[in-house]
């Protein structure tokens, strides 16, 4: 894996942790495609080819296939949780923006054993010349130039985006872990997630006080009054380039939750502080800096409504835990460099300085 990679938004809910685990989602597969009644246009699952069906990327640990039908392309995607959470969020935003998977179907594949799988039916997403998106990620790699373009793009797309409204709550919601709390701040709901990884925060020698001045803070923080359906893991790997001229994007593959929309923004300016430091110590630009410099320029150009300073603030130094947390994981796989994982270190006593001052 490339070092230095932009890190990932996802999280655990304050109220579990995801249990990691692993199965052979074929034969679920088989039953969607074959016993659901959602493909009648398809032959039998074995007379399938390798072109038919194709494995995509989709998220930690969701099943996610690309399926060619004759007349369509679309996405099914397998998993025990999240699943509902998705479609209702992609169903909240498709009144804001056509750049968001539709929902075809939704429903649970007959279980068999302890856990229940559920699946998703999404089309696929597609480029203004009719083939499937091509992610930012890829697209910045061949045309570095244009980071800023695509934040501008991000940006617009993410203000549509926040414009829907969930009135029931701030938190996880639907099937994804931790849905069974709602809280009725999104201050409360971050409070308890900071408190939830504090032991992580104690672990690299912040002290007691600096702890619960942070918890002081987020609770008298200024968010919004109703919870915004968030997309959750906002990254360039999960950016479809709809259009190259002008860039248009839209976004999928979301981690969902309601809340402030500082959550969203947070990753890419974690991303670009981080990079920062990294070239503040090493004095050599790491190879993400100038990119991440311009995503965020971009989107800050295009999202169009006021995010509160001290919200901002309090999502960077929640974010930053869990991305420390990830480069943490990819360190002790050998997939990272011991100073990927202090930037993240300093990010977070700076960002606890401030929040005490």
């Amino acid at each position: 894996m490339r070092k230095h990679n932009s890190d990932p938004a996802r999280a655990s809910p304050p109220s579990t942790v995801r249990e990691e685990w692993s199965w052979n989602p074929t034969d679920d597969l088989k039953w969607v495609l074959e016993e659901s009644g959602e493909f009648p246009d398809l032959p039998a699952f074995n007379s399938l080819t390798s072109e038919q069906v194709v494995p995509l990327r989709g998220g930690v640990d969701a099943a996610t296939y690309l399926v060619r039908c004759p007349d369509r392309d679309v996405v099914v995607k397998l998993n025990t949780s999240g699943v509902e959470a998705e479609a209702r969020a992609l169903r909240a935003w498709r009144p804001f923006t056509e750049r968001v998977p539709e929902v075809l179907s939704l429903g649970a594949v007959p279980s068999t054993g302890d856990r229940s799988i559920k699946y998703v039916v999404l089309t696929a997403m597609k480029n203004d010349q009719d083939e499937i998106v091509e992610t930012a990620a890829d697209y910045l790699k061949r045309a570095p130039a244009h980071a800023r373009p695509v934040g501008r793009a991000v940006g617009a797309e993410l203000h549509r985006m926040h414009q829907a409204v969930d009135k029931t709550g701030f938190g996880n919601f639907a099937d994804s872990p931790g849905s069974e709390r709602t809280y009725g701040t999104w201050s409360a709901y971050l409070e308890d997630f900071f408190v939830l990884h504090a032991d992580f925060v104690r672990g690299f020698g912040i002290a007691e006080d600096r702890i619960e001045a942070a918890r002081r803070f987020i609770e008298t923080c200024p968010f919004v009054a109703e919870g915004r359906f968030l997309h959750g893991d906002v990254s360039i790997r999960n950016v479809g380039v709809h259009r190259y001229e002008p860039i248009e994007v839209g976004l999928f593959d979301p981690n969902p939750l309601s809340g402030d929309p500082s959550w969203d923004i947070a990753p890419v300016m974690n991303n670009a502080a981080f990079s920062e430091l990294r070239f503040r110590w090493e004095r050599v630009p790491p190879e993400p800096l100038t990119r991440d410099r311009e995503l965020l320029a971009g989107i800050w150009e295009c999202y169009s409504s006021e995010v509160a300073e001290e919200s901002m603030l309090t999502a960077q130094l929640v974010q930053a835990v869990l991305q420390a947390q990830h480069r943490q994981r990819r360190l002790n796989h050998t997939q990272t460099d011991s100073l990927d994982v202090e930037v993240t270190h300093e990010f977070i006593r700076a960002t606890l300085d401030r929040m005490a001052a």
